[in-house]
């Protein structure tokens, strides 16, 4: 057996290294003892405890791997959250901090022009808890609802054109005041809810794939008609005024925003491999990122001091009540100010305007069939990137409930975003408890969000807004060209053009029509069932959720 204290601490080291098992070590330790009366108690006592140290600190290890991923998640949440979460409301709709007819917003329906206060301080606060909420609760609903151990739910920023086109119904009914946004939210948690109903329904009867179904073309064309908006909400919300003529005026703040944009597209370009793939996937958030520093360093290098540069619109007005107070109490009394929780508190189901909730019908109904398509394409997607098989329908489930829960407080709707998972994934992140962790700092954000978005510039905002839409509406119409037929072109082109000029409910109208049209014609000019021949060695199947086994048999030069 053991015959010497070397080869007792030898074996027992061994044991260690071999298993890690405290069991065993606690037998080799009895089994040592009755041979070797040398060995002291304190000795005994310290061999004992080794396992767990080395437990915990393998635990402490790990977890200090995945902090980058979670601190440049939580991070990214931020960068996002500023830009949507002062788009939800439109321009016209007056902050309070804006002076009176500064920011005037016109409506593609009937010639409205909205021109009126928020009925509450600090609208871009508001937006932006809007958004961190309901990534919260998408987080923690799919650490412990999503099969997946690394993905990052967000805010279902898509959806920003039809948080604006409620606006503008539920002000044509009820003005400008409390009653209004009490409207509002209601209907934004009504489409959250029937959003998730409609996801659980689906996973539950497993009918997930019915989804695919959706004429591909019509998407294509409202992610073009998306991208318009957006870009142009990234100026609006970069000059505070309407489209149009009022950005003569402020043109100064919006070639900063071009500049910027200009700079990340040469980069991007520049970047680029011989496939057309950026060889560094990282290089547009830290762009991002670096925006705000290197506008701080241009007004000091220009000597213009940062009160000049709020005074003249470079930067959002304070976003909350301790805004601008540098002292530590007021920064944490913004746990228990009212503007904090007014998310909760502005619904009153006595003013509701229910007139206003029929007339919003259409477009709620093209906001659910918009919110049901990006789960299907992000699923599928991030199962084959990190190589993990799980059922579509399960994870529809889980947008099931992460939807309904957001939809009962009034929130908006979530999902699991694909870039932001993929990033995630590649940084080291893993397990339940960075999710939580990821859960955790952007609940720290909830309340201190706010007061840290009035310390950026509007060109952040503005430029990341314009370079998300722009890369949609390439992706719509640019990118598309070639993959379709030229009738189903055209529908791509006529429904962004539509939702650009006419609003979501007429590009919904647009949609059907082009989908129906297609599919006549095609039917009367492709009579024989047989269209022609290929080898098929380049297609891929269109059953998206085969496991990453079924994959590799696929792929292969002799079995696929």
């Amino acid at each position: 057996m053991l015959h010497g204290n070397s080869d007792f601490y030898g074996a027992i080291d061994e044991e260690f290294d071999g298993n890690g098992n405290i069991n065993d070590v606690t037998h080799m330790s009895i089994h040592a003892n009755g041979d070797n009366n040398g060995v002291d108690s304190t000795r005994k006592r310290s061999i004992r405890r080794r396992p767990l140290l080395q437990s915990q600190w393998r635990t402490i290890e790990k977890a200090a791997s995945q902090l980058p991923a979670v601190a440049l998640v939580t991070l990214f949440h931020l960068m996002v959250g500023i830009p949507f979460g002062v788009s939800y409301f439109p321009v016209g709709w007056r902050s309070s901090m804006s002076a009176a007819g500064s920011a005037v917003s016109s409506s593609d329906e009937g010639g409205f022009v909205m021109d009126g206060a928020f009925p509450i301080p600090h609208k871009e606060a508001l937006g932006i808890r809007m958004f961190l909420f309901s990534t919260i609760i998408g987080q923690l609903t799919m650490t412990y609802a999503s099969n997946f151990r690394n993905c990052i739910a967000l805010q279902m920023v898509e959806n920003v054109p039809f948080c604006q086109s409620l606006s503008y119904i539920v002000i044509k009914h009820q003005g400008y005041g409390l009653e209004a946004l009490s409207t509002l939210f209601f209907l934004f948690g009504l489409a959250s809810v029937i959003v998730g109903a409609v996801f659980y329904i689906l996973g539950r009867l497993k009918l997930g794939k019915v989804l695919y179904f959706f004429p591909a073309h019509v998407l294509v064309g409202c992610i073009g008609g998306i991208g318009v908006f957006i870009a142009k909400t990234g100026l609006e919300v970069t000059a505070n005024a309407s489209f149009g003529t009022a950005f003569v005026e402020k043109m100064s703040l919006l070639l900063v925003v071009f500049g910027f944009e200009a700079g990340l597209r040469v980069l991007n370009h520049l970047t680029k491999d011989s496939t057309g793939t950026s060889r560094y996937p990282l290089l547009s958030p830290i762009y991002f990122i670096l925006i705000t520093p290197l506008f701080y360093f241009g007004i000091w290098a220009c000597g213009i001091s940062v009160e000049t540069a709020f005074s003249k619109g470079y930067f959002f007005p304070p976003l909350d009540d301790t805004s601008g107070d540098d002292s530590v109490q007021s920064f944490l009394s913004s746990l228990w100010s009212k503007s904090t929780w007014d998310l909760f508190r502005v619904v009153d189901f006595t003013t509701i305007s229910w007139a206003a909730v029929i007339e919003s019908i259409p477009t709620m109904v093209a906001l659910v069939l918009f919110s049901l398509i990006h789960v299907p394409i992000n699923i599928p997607a991030f199962a084959v990137s990190t190589d993990v098989d799980v059922e579509i329908n399960a994870e529809l489930v889980a947008h099931g409930y992460s939807n309904g829960i957001v939809g009962f407080f009034g929130g908006l709707q979530n999902y699991m975003a694909y870039t932001q998972s993929i990033i995630y994934y590649k940084s080291g992140g893993n397990g339940r408890a960075s999710s939580l962790a990821v859960a955790g700092l952007t609940s720290v954000l909830f309340f201190f969000g706010p007061t840290i978005a009035s310390h950026m510039p509007r060109c952040m905002a503005g430029t990341l807004l314009l370079h998300c839409g722009i890369d949609l509406f390439l992706e719509g119409v640019y990118d598309s060209y070639g993959k379709y037929d030229y009738l189903e072109y055209g529908g791509i082109w006529a429904i962004a053009f539509v939702m650009t000029m006419f609003g979501m409910e007429a590009a919904l109208l647009m949609g059907a029509v082009s989908a129906l049209l297609t599919y006549a014609i095609q039917s009367v000019t492709y009579l024989s069932p047989v269209r022609g021949s290929m080898t098929a060695a380049t297609l891929r199947s269109s059953e998206w959720n085969r496991s990453p086994e079924a994959f590799d048999v696929l792929d292969s030069d002799i079995t696929g």
